[in-house]
C-alpha cells in the first residue's frame, strides 16, 4: 500500500515526464520550425496536442505540489523561488498559446513562399518566449532535485 507520500511522489514524477517531457520535444520542434519554415505545417499540427500534454503535466506537478504543502512541507527560501517560478510558467504558458502562437499561424508563409518581415518578427517573439518557458520548466526541476 502507498503511503500519502509515496503516491505524491509517484505523481509529480508522472508529472514532470509528462510537463518537461513534452515541452522538450515542443521546444525541438519550435527550433526545427526555425531553421527549416517548410517544417512548419507539421509543427501547426503536433503543436496542440504536445501543448495538452505540458498542461497536463503542469497541472499534475502543481495539485500533486499542493499536496505537499498541505501534508506539511516547510516554507524555505528555494521553496519560495520554485512557487514563484511554477507562478511565472502558469502565466507565461496561456500567453505563448493564445497570443503569440496565433499570431505565428496567422504570418506564417503558405508552403513555397517567401518569409514576410512580420512573420520573421512572430517567429524571433515566439521562439524567445518558447526558450524562456522552457527555461522555467527545467529550472523549477533543477530547483526541485535541490530541495
Amino acid at each position: 500500500m502507498l503511503s500519502t507520500y509515496d503516491l505524491l511522489v509517484l505523481l509529480h514524477l508522472i508529472g514532470l515526464s509528462f510537463g518537461l517531457g513534452a515541452a522538450t520535444v515542443k521546444m525541438v520542434f519550435v527550433i526545427k520550425s526555425n531553421a527549416d519554415p517548410e517544417f512548419l505545417p507539421v509543427y501547426f499540427k503536433v503543436t496542440k496536442i504536445v501543448t495538452k500534454f505540458i498542461v497536463s503535466g503542469i497541472l499534475i506537478l502543481t495539485l500533486s505540489g499542493i499536496g505537499w504543502i498541505i501534508y506539511g512541507y516547510s516554507f524555505s527560501p528555494l521553496f519560495i523561488v520554485k512557487l514563484v517560478l511554477v507562478g511565472l510558467m502558469w502565466l507565461l504558458g496561456p500567453i505563448i498559446d493564445n497570443v503569440f502562437e496565433p499570431r505565428l499561424v496567422k504570418a506564417a508563409p503558405m508552403p513555397g513562399a517567401t518569409v514576410t518581415p512580420e512573420f520573421i518578427s512572430a517567429q524571433k517573439k515566439h521562439l524567445l518566449l518558447e526558450i524562456i518557458a522552457t527555461g522555467l520548466m527545467y529550472a523549477i526541476t533543477i530547483l526541485g532535485v535541490m530541495l
